[in-house]
């Protein structure tokens, strides 16, 4: 694929081109309201989910998550750098938002996520910490945030993005890496397993999705060391596949069912829990823009949902100008050189729903493309 566009059979290759249905605008918005979107999903035994930000907590949005999800997924409010923001100090405030709207909407919570090696994402102070206590830090903090939250979770995501992103290492390099070795993942996941028994427990990893030499690799080096954590014990019992999907990357559905496929058979669940897609390379009309979209979101889950060990599927966000591809901070990568939005969620900036609502919806019917 060039950054110019892809064809529709570029999109469709894998499933087959006369298996995929049309996601234009009329069917989209033929489907059903909704709150039917999240029906759908769990009669294929699919929970439905979306990130949430408190500092969206507007009537119109809460409203629309209320009506759509099953599940919210915080996107800063329970990371390290907001509720720890100081050694002498816990902030619960985003958190406690975002679990006590769930709690009156009657919808869950997915706890994203307790231990991230991304540096921006962790309290700065902690650096200043002699490193014979950041073992330490990393238990007390997993024990009181559990703690605080235990039964209130839907799952627990205990580690974000642990896997190097390059074909010759097997971690990713980051802070807690640096002190105190692969060690610290099994130390988050045993803490965890202590401080809430009855939670699920995920890893959440990305570059996952991919048809390519490198995202090949990367499924092997994520199913090898899935094995490894089952033999010595550690209390993983579900992966997140990222799945922020690139319109200038290949797409393989076989591969992606394949793989969640030889998860589950490791005997562990499988969520797709950051679903979008980056369409910032994609021409500017919109109509073929959005169908594009919504073939690569129909692309992504189906076949894989028609496994059993799928658990769940949270897009990240509903509304585009929600989405991380357009805030004030993104990154330039991320940006359209016409100068428009980027139209990666199921939702206009209206609330109007797209096609790719429409795809989720056709990839959530029982049977579809099994």
């Amino acid at each position: 694929m060039t950054s110019t566009g892809i064809t529709r059979r570029e999109l469709c290759g894998g499933i087959g081109a006369a298996a995929v249905p049309s996601f234009a605008p009329s069917l989209a918005q033929a489907l059903e309201p909704t709150s039917a979107l999240a029906a759908l999903a769990a009669s294929k035994g699919i929970t439905f989910g979306c990130q949430i930000s408190s500092s969206f907590f507007s009537p119109n949005y809460l409203g629309l998550y209320r009506g759509a999800v099953r599940v919210v997924t915080p996107e800063n409010d329970l990371k390290a750098w907001r509720v720890r923001p100081s050694a002498d100090r816990y902030d619960y405030s985003g958190a406690d938002r975002v679990v006590d709207f769930a709690a009156s909407s009657k919808i869950g919570v997915h706890g994203h996520t307790l231990i991230w090696g991304n540096g921006k994402y962790n309290p700065p102070w902690i650096r200043d910490l002699p490193h014979d206590k950041v073992a330490e830090f990393i238990v007390q903090f997993i024990k009181t945030v559990v703690g605080r939250y235990r039964g209130k979770m839907y799952h627990w995501m205990v580690v974000n993005e642990i896997f190097a992103p390059v074909p010759n290492a097997i971690y990713r390099s980051s802070y807690w890496l640096d002190v105190l070795g692969p060690s610290y993942v099994d130390l988050a996941f045993r803490t965890a397993a202590v401080a809430d028994p009855n939670a699920l427990l995920v890893l959440n990893d990305t570059h996952l999705t991919a048809d390519s030499s490198f995202n090949d690799q990367q499924r092997k080096k994520v199913l090898d060391q899935l094995r490894a954590y089952k033999a010595s014990g550690t209390p993983i019992h579900a992966l997140g596949i990222q799945a922020h999907i690139k319109t200038t990357e290949g797409l393989n559905s076989e591969k992606i069912r394949a793989f969640v496929r030889a998860v589950g058979d490791l005997g562990l669940k499988v969520m797709f829990t950051e679903l979008d897609v980056l369409d910032n390379m994609l021409p500017y009309d919109i109509p073929s823009r959005d169908e594009a979209v919504a073939q690569l979101y129909y692309k992504t889950l189906t076949p894989a949902l028609n496994e059993k060990a799928v658990d769940s599927v949270f897009t990240w966000g509903l509304v585009d100008k929600q989405s991380w591809y357009n805030a004030p901070n993104a990154g330039a990568a991320f940006r359209r050189s016409d100068g428009q939005p980027n139209r990666p969620l199921p939702l206009d900036d209206q609330y109007k729903r797209k096609p790719c609502w429409g795809a989720l919806a056709e990839a959530f019917k029982p049977g579809a493309l099994g």
